[in-house]
Parts: C-alpha cells; structure tokens; sequence
C-alpha cells in the first residue's frame, strides 16, 4: 500500500480513505466530564490531524451536567469529530441475545432511533446523520427503522444488503483495529491491510474507553502507519459524501 506518485506532480496522490469508528461515550458521575480515556483519544485525534467519529450512548445525554453537553458541542463545532447515534441503553439479554436493534420489533428500534434523534437536538443542538447500533447488532427490522428517519445517512457496520433509502449508505467491516476486541492491534492492522490494499475504504472500529497506556502506543502506531501510506481520515459523513459523489 505504498503511496503512488502522480506522474505530473510531485505530490503523492490520496492513500486508502479511513474512519475511525469509536464506540460507547458516556457521561461519568466522577466529575471528569468524559473521562481521562477518551480526553486522551481525542487530544490524539488533534496532535495527529486526523478526523474521527464517537458513537454516544444516548441515555448518557438525559441527565448529564452541561460540562459535558458543551464539551461535545465544542468538539462537533470544531469539524475534527462527528458524533452519531448508538442508541439509548446499550443493553442485551445474555440468554436470548435480544438487544436493542435486534430481536425486537420494527416500531420499538424505530422509538430508540427517534429518542435518541430528540435528544442529540434537545441536548445538543444538532441532528445526528450516521447511526451504529450497540455491539453491532442489527436483524431485518432495523433496516426498516432507518428509512423511517431519513435524517441518518450513513450506517455503520451495518447490513450491506438492507434496502435503505436512495440517499443512506452502509460502510461496511473491513480491517480490525482492535484484535481481540479492546485492543488495538499494530502489526494486525498492518497485516490486514497489506493483505487488501485497494479496499474503497477502511471502517477501524475502537473502544478507547477501555484502553490503556499500551493500546494507545498501538493505535498511535497503527495512525502513524496510515498516515505514512498517506491515508485520509474522514468523519463517516464525509466518507459517504466522497462515495457518493465519486
């Protein structure tokens, strides 16, 4: 995946078109507004000029303190970070499996879908467009569910056969970021995308909630390897604006 040279330039043309998809902000009661974790991330994200999106579970928006709300209204502000919807609760029944966009009927993932639209622009004053269901659970009703709010254009990890409308996309799986689940992963994502170089993009799923000081220094490295294949990072919005217009 080394960076091509345009022939009539010397500046090296586009690398592979990134997301980094981070899942599951929530408020903390412990005064630090986000978290050390996810301060970090981002305080990243900015050192490395490089875009990025957080999922938010949404019931983390009902009662938290305005410290929090404005500083996602700040961070959305800046450009560098779209927030999207993960749903409310990001629950699951351990013996059935049920969660909240699958398992359960068409109207109530539509109701968690439309809360969670009222309380982005309640809270924060803009509407969320792109959309990741909590453990990336979806069945057949929840494509159903996002044609009723044609507001959110872009799914996540989400079913690349649904009948969605004209104007939503899907950006499916691709390289792992974290192997196993929690921890990225370096020489993994490297051996993945050497393996499938001409990908038409890479969604990189993270919890850096979970993360220690270690899995920072591997998604570091994983960025810093990107970046040197010229990789260019986009929020998923912009990722389904350049797929549509190409």
């Amino acid at each position: 995946m080394s960076p091509q040279v345009s022939s009539n330039s010397a500046q090296p043309i586009e690398g592979p078109l990134i997301v980094i998809k981070a899942d599951d902000l929530l408020y903390r009661e412990d005064g630090t507004i986000f978290g050390a974790n996810w301060l970090r991330f981002i305080e990243i994200a900015a050192e490395k000029g490089i875009k990025i999106s957080i999922g938010i579970i949404c019931h983390s928006l009902e009662n938290a303190k305005l410290e929090y709300v404005e500083k996602i209204k700040a961070l959305h502000a800046t450009g560098q970070i779209e927030f999207w919807n993960h749903g409310i609760t990001h629950r699951r029944e351990p013996e059935s499996g049920q969660s909240e966009f699958k398992g359960v009927p068409m109207h109530s993932q539509l109701d968690t879908l439309v809360r969670a639209q009222a309380l982005a622009v309640e809270k924060l004053g803009f509407t969320f467009t792109s959309f990741g269901s909590p453990y990336n659970h979806f069945d057949h009703n929840t494509a159903a569910a996002l044609r009723a709010v044609p507001e959110l254009k872009t799914w996540l990890y989400g079913d690349e056969q649904a009948a969605l409308l004209p104007d939503q996309i899907v950006l499916g799986r691709s390289v792992s970021l974290e192997q196993p689940v929690h921890y990225p992963n370096f020489e993994g994502v490297k051996g993945e995308f050497e393996q499938a170089p001409n990908r038409p993009y890479y969604i990189l799923q993270g919890h850096p909630g979970g993360w220690d000081a270690a899995r920072f220094e591997q998604f570091i490295q994983v960025v810093d390897y990107l970046q040197s294949q010229n990789a260019v990072f986009l929020t998923p919005t912009g990722l389904r604006n350049r797929l549509l217009d190409s």
